[in-house]
């Protein structure tokens, strides 16, 4: 099976220190039986703070109301994930980021870390 992805966030280059949202991307009216593939590449890690990165959907591209659609919680490991194609969410969702949450509370504050978040509809 072929997927179409769209780069969400590269950050394989500057790599991310801070909590922030992506680009939204207009990626248009999906079909019903449409599924989400979504994929988390890391090259470098920081080990001591937990990083979230989340795929978000939302009917406008201003995200006033965000739909968290897969969450990868990832603390100290290079590699790739991606869960199983997820379906049943609702066809009005045009818009399509990604988002991170660097935790602070407890843990150090410093570090970085560098990858590629990516999805696409089947």
């Amino acid at each position: 099976m072929i997927i179409r992805v769209t780069s969400l966030k590269d950050f394989r280059a500057t790599g991310l220190s801070t909590t922030q949202s992506g680009t939204a991307f207009d990626l248009g009216a999906r079909l019903s039986t449409e599924k989400l593939h979504a994929f988390m590449h890391l090259t470098q890690v920081s080990t001591g703070r937990v990083f979230v990165a989340k795929v978000q959907s939302a009917t406008s591209s201003g995200f006033a109301a965000p739909a968290d659609r897969v969450t990868f919680l990832l603390t100290s490991a290079v590699g790739s994930t991606g869960p199983a194609p997820l379906g049943a969410f609702s066809t009005d969702h045009r818009f399509w980021r990604s988002n991170f949450t660097l935790s602070t509370v407890g843990l150090t504050t410093g570090g970085t870390w560098k990858g590629l978040v990516e999805m696409g509809l089947q």
